[in-house]
């Protein structure tokens, strides 16, 4: 099968939607099949990546860092691009990047399906008012194109698909962010009092909440220590703040770290997630619990299906910091097992993506096959 994955962002640069992306088009090759991902960024060009091509044109008006727009023509060189070669399929991710719109109306001109996988679970939260109404007035004209016009849709959890029709008045299937398996282990450590939050650090993502409910966990006797991994623009007041809190040597905050490294320090720990953003589905909890470690959560999509596997999640009853403390103080007395290969199994890619081959199948015209 001819496959082309048309995104706005695709790794180098990094997070939830590129990763899925990227993963996906490694295992889909690794299944057999030839992918494409058009992208744009300010370092046009060409490359292989695994066995994917990468095409990328140049991209315009960057928009706080998040969004770009491609330049004057590209539905038109897509089209003709889908045409030559041939393609079969055209995949596209988040209703509100710019080239999920020229992906799908390239494909609508081309005559070929497009499945479109939504990763937000609402609207884009933010205190900013302009932020606000421009996202808003996005979602309600070409996000909601986009969810009415795709021949096929997913939502990376539950949260999503029913954002998705509350959006667009469609049904949307699930269909689960995964991770890469974990590298076979002897065995797991296990260090549950080893506090672990993974994430940007923004407004909203929890850094701060995190380092409040360690403080609080530490001055009530309890044997903790932590970590923030990521990077972002609050990265300097997070450090300041351990320090504030007298945590420096307890908790520390080394910025961006590659997702092996990730894995690693996730290692038998428990991931404290206390995000308040609408998030899709965040893989880190499955990692985490693929690692051996356990998983203490504010309620997101995908922690209550994980919780009944069997999974070892707390969810705190509300989204504050006594109910997160309360949740890590029950994991911390009483840990959970640590979880079996069957629990998280269907949630890694090289199962995902044979999925995702059985409904591009159920799209192509039958004579396509031929």
């Amino acid at each position: 099968m001819q496959i082309a994955m048309i995104v706005n962002n695709y790794p180098p640069k990094v997070g939830g939607v590129e990763y899925h992306v990227q993963n996906l088009a490694h295992e889909l090759v690794q299944l057999g099949h030839k992918v494409w991902v058009l992208n744009i960024s300010n370092t046009p060009g060409s490359r292989s990546d695994e066995g994917v091509k990468v095409i990328t044109r140049k991209a315009h008006l960057p928009i706080a860092d998040v969004i770009t727009v491609p330049g004057f023509g590209t539905t038109r060189d897509i089209t003709q691009f889908l045409i030559k070669n041939r393609i079969d399929v055209v995949s596209i991710h988040t209703r509100f990047f710019p080239m999920s719109f020229v992906g799908l109306r390239a494909a609508q001109k081309a005559g070929i399906p497009v499945v479109h996988t939504e990763h937000g679970s609402g609207f884009v939260a933010t205190k900013n008012p302009i932020v606000w109404l421009g996202s808003r007035v996005v979602d309600l004209t070409m996000g909601r194109y986009i969810l009415r016009h795709a021949t096929k849709l997913f939502g990376v959890s539950e949260a999503v698909t029913a954002f998705v029709e509350k959006l667009s008045g469609r049904h949307a299937d699930v269909f689960y962010n995964a991770i890469t398996p974990p590298k076979p282990r002897s065995a797991h450590p296990n260090r549950p009092n080893h506090l672990v939050f993974v994430g940007r650090m923004v407004a909203g993502k929890g850094w701060d909440t995190f380092l409040d409910v360690v403080a609080q966990l530490r001055k009530e006797g309890y044997d903790v220590d932590g970590e923030l991994l990521g990077d972002g623009a609050q990265l300097a007041a997070a450090r300041e703040k351990i320090s504030t809190l007298g945590m420096d040597g307890i908790v520390t905050a080394p910025g961006r770290v590659t997702p092996d490294e990730v894995r690693e320090r996730l290692a038998g720990a428990t991931l404290v997630n206390p995000t308040v953003l609408s998030e899709g589905f965040q893989t880190t909890l499955v990692e985490a619990i693929a690692e051996g470690g356990r998983v203490v959560t504010f309620p997101v999509p995908g922690a209550r299906m994980l919780a009944e596997k069997q999974a070892p999640v707390i969810i705190a009853k509300e989204k504050t910091i006594a109910s997160l403390a309360t949740a890590l103080r029950s994991m911390l007395e009483n840990p959970l097992q640590q979880a079996h290969t069957e629990i998280y199994q269907n949630l890694t890619w090289p199962e995902q993506a044979k999925n995702y081959i059985t409904v591009c199948n159920d799209l192509i015209p039958f004579d396509r096959h031929l």
